[in-house]
């Protein structure tokens, strides 16, 4: 379960998915990924451009996953840090990254497997 608390007009609304994340998740998820791969493998540095086109794809993921119960602009404005977190674990949890790091674990230590 994904739970989300966004401040809309000065409310905490609470937001919640029960599905496990999905194809169009993962692809959503990507585009977040190539974001922010642009932004920090720039020659010259990251730009006031590139942060506003993070918080864009940060926001459309968030939207787009929570099947949208809310807008763009409520993520914008109303996500604090600790959901920003909750929003990034369904970033990662669509890319698959748990059974990524698994596999990197057994890596690491073969008296694992």
């Amino acid at each position: 379960m994904y739970e989300l608390e966004l401040t809309i007009d000065g409310n905490k609304k609470k937001f919640v998915r029960n599905e496990e994340p999905v194809l169009h998740d993962m692809i959503q998820a990507l585009k977040v990924q190539y974001v922010q791969t642009r932004m920090l493998n720039r020659q010259d540095g990251e730009t006031s451009q590139d942060a506003n086109d993070n918080e864009k794809a940060i926001a459309d993921f968030a939207v787009s996953f929570w099947n949208g119960q809310f807008k763009v602009g409520d993520v914008k404005q109303g996500c604090n840090l600790k959901n920003l977190d909750v929003i990034n674990t369904a970033i990662r949890d669509s890319l698959g990254a748990e059974e990524d790091s698994e596999e990197e674990n057994t890596k690491e230590d073969p008296e694992k497997n």
